[in-house]
């Protein structure tokens, strides 16, 4: 061996900077591919719940619709009853980022358990292409149920607050706080009864129609009228 190779050693291929890396980041990682899966099996099955029920739909209904076993459902969700708790979790997700956003934009009470409502219904109709479905909740176990009440007090005694400090601020008019979020919570739970993203309203129109008649009933300073037509509601209005 002659001396102009003694003691090189064969170039070491670089190692890459991050798992996150991996092909340039075009194609997803495997925790981002099971995340999307994940989304489509909640979609798939909130759609069904929504049109029949859940004590009328099957895991293998919906395994049927994703093209996929039933058994590759089981790797996400052990129980139908799991899947409908992870449909409430996200929808209490939701809720939660909603108010948030609206208690930093809000100028006041009024302002902020409105833009709450509206940022939920466009979130809650759009994100997974179908309404999050929040009347089921008697097919919960009795564990998801107590968590979900937990939890859905808790906000509802947040939504008062703003309620209250309307009333305080005067942007909304003297009323029952505990009566007033029930009315709201109960017009805003059913729309996922009847409304359709492939309906001839977006969800931008619908929950700007909706929140708009919400503001009408509580401000102390509310608009002559509401828009005719919701189908003709400007993205940005």
């Amino acid at each position: 061996m002659s001396k102009a190779r003694a003691g090189k050693r064969p170039p070491v291929a670089a190692k890459p900077k991050s798992a996150g890396a991996a092909w340039n980041n075009i194609v997803p990682s495997r925790s981002a591919q099971r995340e999307l899966k994940r989304e489509a099996l909640l979609r798939a099955a909130v759609s069904a719940f929504n049109r029949q029920g859940f004590s009328q739909t099957s895991l293998e209904e919906i395994a049927n619709k994703l093209g996929v076993t039933k058994a590759a459902l089981y790797y996400y969700f052990p129980t139908k009853n799991a899947l409908l708790a992870a449909c409430f979790d996200r929808a209490m997700e939701m809720a939660r980022d909603s108010l948030a956003a609206a208690k930093r934009e809000g100028r006041n009470g009024r302002e902020k358990l409105i833009l709450m409502f509206r940022r939920y219904l466009e979130t809650m109709m759009g994100e997974l292409s179908e309404s999050l479905l929040l009347t089921e909740e008697h097919a919960l176990t009795p564990r998801e149920r107590n968590k979900l009440i937990e939890q859905r007090d808790a906000f509802e005694g947040e939504l008062r607050s703003l309620v209250r400090e309307g009333i305080r601020d005067g942007s909304i008019v003297p009323c029952d706080p505990k009566l007033t979020i029930f009315l709201m919570l109960g017009a805003i739970n059913w729309v996922p009864k009847w409304f359709s993203p492939k309906g001839s309203w977006s969800n931008t129109q619908v929950a700007t129609g909706i929140s708009e008649m919400l503001d009408r009933m509580l401000s102390t300073s509310p608009p002559a009228s509401l828009a005719r037509d919701v189908g003709g509601i400007p993205a940005g209005r």
